[in-house]
């Protein structure tokens, strides 16, 4: 909503309704007086003297031929005011971007050759960052994305919002036209028993014929290196050529941990579980849980798991061969008892493995 004046610490914008005020005022008339001989409504005047309405070119066309005063003058006097209603807004605004920068760390993005290794002023920095995260306004960061799902391990506060945004909107522009292929859940299926038997395998061997199958069945698979304070392990979105992006950071290294994140977000696509603007509460837990049990049993079916910890036996040996029964890494096994506490997180971290994947889309 416009104002007479709009003022933000040295810039001051006057509204053309003052002048028309002041002339009124000259004229010793009331308002209503003044709307009538001018051809308008007294609402519409009123309106004009508050800031609240711009002057059209009608008003200004009467107003030049009431006072003599040039119509180009009334068009001059608004612009002007425009303009620096703008610059008020735009200094505004980036006194906020500057709030959502320095909770950005910025090096991230000179260690991963996103922009020139150089020294950046605050100002360099939120130019870089909207352009880089095609963004006119980096206040937007601040909101949670709704509709991108995500998998991540705490609750998210505005600055794990801003870095998670950030990490978002970086996968989001890599994967956006990398394929045409639309999400083929036929083909999806197809490829899922030979995506569980990756996990007996190291990154180096499996990683460029996951992302070959995922892309065969339209999905976009982006790893990134984890941006501090990011606290998300993956995250997708549905693109509008039917695409999907999966992302996937090494925010932990863990492999039971990769490829549970990993699998989680397969279930949001597999089940079509995107979602929209007004997701929230009770329908965004269900979803939730939904992709976390099918997860969980992905890897180990849940009556297994059950007969497996009600024999009471957590031994290096016994996790083993149950890993060997189900032909998947025993650092799964470990991952999930470590997480339901039938052991502890120091336990069995001997038949867990760490994985180091190259964060960048290139083969």
């Amino acid at each position: 909503m416009m104002s007479k004046e709009v003022a933000y610490k040295d810039l001051i914008a006057f509204h053309p309704g003052s002048y028309v005020e002041d002339i009124i005022n000259e004229l010793n008339m009331t308002q209503e007086e003044f709307s009538k001989r001018l051809g308008v409504s007294a609402k519409t005047i009123s309106k004009i003297i508050s800031g609240k309405e711009s002057i059209s070119k009608d008003i200004a066309n009467k107003l030049a031929k009431m006072t003599g005063i040039s119509v180009k003058t009334w068009f001059n006097l608004q612009e002007k005011y425009d303009l620096e209603v703008i610059k008020i807004k735009n200094q505004q605004n980036e006194d906020k971007e500057i709030e959502v920068v320095n909770q950005i760390d910025f090096g991230y993005f000179k260690r991963n050759n996103l922009v020139d290794n150089q020294r950046y002023s605050v100002k360099e920095k939120i130019e870089s960052l909207r352009k880089l995260l095609k963004l006119s306004n980096l206040t937007i960061l601040e909101k949670f994305n709704s509709v991108v799902s995500y998998r991540n391990s705490k609750d998210f506060a505005t600055k794990s919002i801003i870095n998670s945004n950030v990490m978002l909107e970086l996968a989001i522009n890599k994967a956006r036209n990398v394929t045409d292929n639309k999400y083929d859940k036929v083909k999806l299926k197809k490829y899922l028993p030979d995506i569980r038997e990756m996990s007996l395998e190291r990154p180096e061997s499996f990683y460029k014929n996951l992302k070959k199958i995922l892309l065969d069945c339209g999905i976009v698979l982006i790893p990134l290196a984890k941006l501090p304070n990011s606290n998300l392990n993956g995250a997708t979105k549905k693109f509008r050529n039917g695409s999907v992006l999966l992302l996937i950071t090494d925010k932990n290294k863990w492999s039971d941990i990769f490829w549970f994140s990993l699998v989680h977000e397969l279930g949001h696509i597999y089940y079509g579980d995107f979602y929209s603007d007004s997701e929230k509460g009770k329908e965004y837990e269900n979803k939730e849980q939904k992709a976390d049990k099918f997860a969980l049993d992905f890897f180990i079916p849940q009556n297994q798991y059950d007969d497996f910890v009600q024999g009471n036996d957590f031994s290096y040996d016994s996790v083993k061969k149950f890993a060997e029964q189900l032909k998947i890494s025993p650092s799964i096994i470990v991952g999930r008892l470590q997480y339901d506490k039938y052991i502890g997180y120091q336990s069995l971290n001997g038949l867990r493995e760490s994985y180091f994947i190259k964060m960048d889309d290139e083969d």
